[in-house]
């Protein structure tokens, strides 16, 4: 059940279709990479998914973002990350508003990639342009 409830929130957070088992697989990968726990991530849910996210946090964001083709090189994919939403059939009705967040999005820049995927991950949901924020 813990799973299932972290499983939603990243997907709701990393803006990814399902939690499916290769999902599950690619999460396991990126948080034993950046020893992040699931106690890490519930307090960052429970706080409101504020900015102030430890560097651990920070990779594990731009290690799940690599793994699902929407960062490479330091660079965000904004197409990329479209063509995975607009697979989602919950928000097909909200593409337009999505592509807008996204565009806003899209040139933001840390102080190293970490830095830069986890910013983008706050703007995605500043703009609401992620399944679940609307």
């Amino acid at each position: 059940m813990k799973f299932a409830l972290f499983c939603v929130a990243l997907t709701v957070l990393l803006a990814v279709a399902q939690c499916d088992s290769d999902f599950r697989q690619v999460m396991q990968e990126c948080m034993q990479n950046n020893q992040v726990t699931e106690a890490d991530l519930k307090d960052f849910m429970a706080s409101g998914m504020q900015s102030n996210a430890k560097d651990n946090l920070k990779c594990y964001t731009k290690c799940l973002m690599e793994k699902q083709g929407h960062l490479t090189n330091g660079q965000f994919n904004a197409q990329a990350l479209l063509d995975t939403l607009k697979n989602i059939p919950q928000i097909k009705d909200k593409m337009d508003e999505i592509t807008s967040g996204v565009n806003a999005c899209k040139d933001i820049k840390g102080t190293n990639d970490c830095d830069t995927a986890f910013k983008i991950t706050m703007c995605l949901k500043e703009h609401k342009a992620m399944p679940g924020h609307h």
